[in-house]
């Protein structure tokens, strides 16, 4: 899908991984001629060691709905897919100061919370997807610079020269299109990482994901299909690095102590199966998503901690919105008269992201700032309040609703 000619893109989406796809996808499902351009990510292949992609996301109910919508929800393969059906927190007290919360499914009038779903099974139904839409084309070459003059961009790669009037930057927190558009922001460094592994287990998970607040680390266990678990542990990074360095068994027992002695009673046998990854973590919002026909999606734009599993949400989310702004507007004009680089439509869909956006990242960095402060109470305090929300069905419905969107 290579193309090194100019023909007459309305857009290009720079970045392949599953935000920019989805964005190609509801610009060509809007009329638009759209132009992808990026390296093609590494993709996970299984092997008889390590049968799932380390890297898995929590897909909310909003998410789902845009997949379906962009037709590609049914194709993941349902082996692959693994609904959650429960949601249970400890905080990091001892005993009976230990805080706890427990989310139903079944108390939200839900089939499922969520969806676990791996990175490499939802690119591979996007790029299925994107080959089969005649409105897009792809260059699967690195971007190598980039320039503007009169109203268009110039998008350089080694395959050649492409010039269009608006550029969706959507490859990543590091963004180098964003940082050559002028819209660069600095990122807060946590001085952490995120820790990724896959566990098999003896007992069944029955579609429980479980975390536990431990010591500034915050320690989750997805539940995959069949006998496996995904684990996202994020930690400082003075225990990330002599962490990924154990043995696995070392690395069991290490997240068995994290769990308070849980790990056995809840899954029995548990053994890592496949290599571990790390990753850094960093906190940020973009003060300007829209600028000169440069539009910031995705973790360009937004950079959220792992905890609540939201990131890829929110990006999916910025498709979607897009998708409802084109939607309205074409009731009213031709797709000739939209006006893709339009300043006014970006700027509403800025106001809107923005506003979706800014509650679930205050929620996230004031979790992992809470559990980090080491003051005599503040401890106590926090499983205190976990316990109280517990108790409360209506604040836990909300919450959950709001979780799921």
């Amino acid at each position: 899908m290579d193309s090194t000619e100019n023909k007459g893109y309305d857009a290009a989406v720079v970045g392949c991984g599953v935000v920019g796809l989805a964005a190609a996808l509801v610009l060509a499902n809007s009329g638009f001629k759209v132009l992808v351009v990026g390296r093609r990510p590494e993709q996970f292949t299984p092997t008889d060691s390590q049968r799932f992609d380390p890297r898995v996301y929590a897909l909310s109910h909003r998410s789902q709905r845009v997949l379906d919508r962009l037709r590609v929800w049914d194709n993941l393969p349902s082996q692959k897919v693994q609904p959650v059906s429960e949601m249970q927190v400890w905080g990091d007290g001892d005993g009976d100061a230990q805080g706890y919360l427990r989310f139903n499914a079944n108390d939200s009038g839900v089939d499922s919370l969520t969806w676990i779903v791996e990175q490499s099974s939802l690119f591979e139904v996007l790029l299925a997807a994107i080959k089969y839409q005649p409105g897009i084309d792809w260059i699967d070459a690195q971007v190598e610079g980039l320039s503007r003059e009169r109203q268009i961009w110039s998008i350089v790669t080694m395959s050649g020269t492409v010039q269009v009037p608006l550029v969706i930057a959507a490859d990543g927190a590091q963004s180098m299109t964003r940082r050559h558009a002028g819209l660069d922001f600095e990122l807060d460094d946590y001085s952490a990482e995120g820790i990724v592994t896959t566990f098999e287990i003896e007992k069944p998970h029955h579609g429980i994901a479980r975390q536990w607040f431990d010591d500034k680390r915050i320690l989750a266990l997805l539940p995959l299909p069949g006998p496996y678990v995904s684990m996202v542990w994020s930690m400082p990074l003075i225990d990330s690095q002599p962490f990924v360095k154990l043995s696995n068994c070392d690395k069991a027992m290490q997240v068995q102590q994290a769990a308070k002695g849980l790990v056995g009673e809840l899954y029995g046998n548990f053994k890592i199966c496949g290599e571990t990854h790390a990753y850094p973590l960093r906190h940020g919002v973009a003060p300007v998503w829209f600028g000169d026909g440069v539009v910031l999606m995705g973790d360009a734009a937004h950079v959220i901690h792992p905890l609540a599993g939201q990131g890829l949400n929110l990006g999916l989310e910025d498709a979607a919105e897009l998708a409802n702004l084109l939607t309205s507007r074409k009731r009213l004009m031709s797709v000739q008269h939209l006006g893709l680089a339009d300043e006014q439509l970006w700027r509403a869909w800025e106001r809107r992201r923005k506003a979706a956006c800014s509650p679930m990242h205050w929620m996230t960095d004031g979790l992992h700032n809470l559990f980090r402060i080491d003051l005599p109470g503040v401890a106590w305090a926090r499983n205190q309040g976990m316990k109280v929300v517990n108790g409360l069905p209506m604040i836990k419905r909300w919450l959950t609703q709001q979780a799921m969107r």
